[in-house]
């Protein structure tokens, strides 16, 4: 897993690079339909996802049912804690899903967006989320992923919570390695670890 520049990087909806991007990355020894199938299977996320365990899907446009499974132009919260104490919840929706890509060399991406509706519009604050797949054609695949903020709050954003999106990014990619190849043993040190930090948290509020 690696920590790279805090220079903003391009999304498809930000092509001009915002503001700031956390990132994270990791060379994972699994398929990428594998590591597709986790990241848009959104039951999945409390087995795995201690930065953001829980995701419930609002509307699926694209779909006759609501389910689990990310599809394009999927509207989700997304909820989990940015600190132990400072839990969150973001509105999103999918603005790219391609198909798992296969053969060296080949990138599949996700993406969704942030959806602040009418009381936060895009010159206010604009955040794009990419998760990219490469196929190595060893049998292991780069994950990367990367969020670039942009508008006028950013700035805001990137001084509160720069270095804790970045720690949390981190988690993340750890998380998802760890469960894409089968690592129970890292994946219960990871809750346990938590839990305890929730611990002192809740024990420091009852003093």
């Amino acid at each position: 897993m690696t920590q790279v520049q805090d220079h903003p990087r391009p999304t498809p909806l930000i092509p001009e690079g915002g503001l700031f991007s956390p990132y994270a990355s990791a060379i994972i020894r699994a398929s990428p339909s594998r590591i597709h199938s986790i990241i848009i299977d959104t039951s999945s996320y409390p087995k795995w996802n201690t930065f953001v365990p829980n995701a419930t899907i609002t509307k699926q446009p694209n779909k006759p049912a609501i389910d689990s499974q990310l599809a394009m132009d999927t509207h989700m919260t997304l909820k989990g804690h940015m600190t132990e104490s400072m839990p969150f919840a973001s509105k999103e929706i999918v603005s790219m899903l391609d198909e798992p890509k296969t053969g060296k060399g080949a990138v599949t991406r996700i993406c969704w967006n942030f959806h602040g509706g009418m009381l936060l519009p895009g010159m206010v604050m604009k955040a794009e989320r990419v998760n990219e797949i490469e196929d190595l054609g060893d049998g292991t695949c780069e994950y990367r992923t990367w969020e670039t903020f942009g508008g006028m709050t950013a700035h805001v954003v990137r001084w509160k919570y720069g270095k804790t999106l970045q720690e949390r990014f981190e988690d993340w990619v750890r998380d998802l390695k760890a469960y894409a190849e089968g690592d129970e043993e890292t994946l219960e040190a990871r809750k346990e670890e938590v839990k305890e930090q929730n611990t002192v948290v809740a024990s420091t509020r009852l003093r």
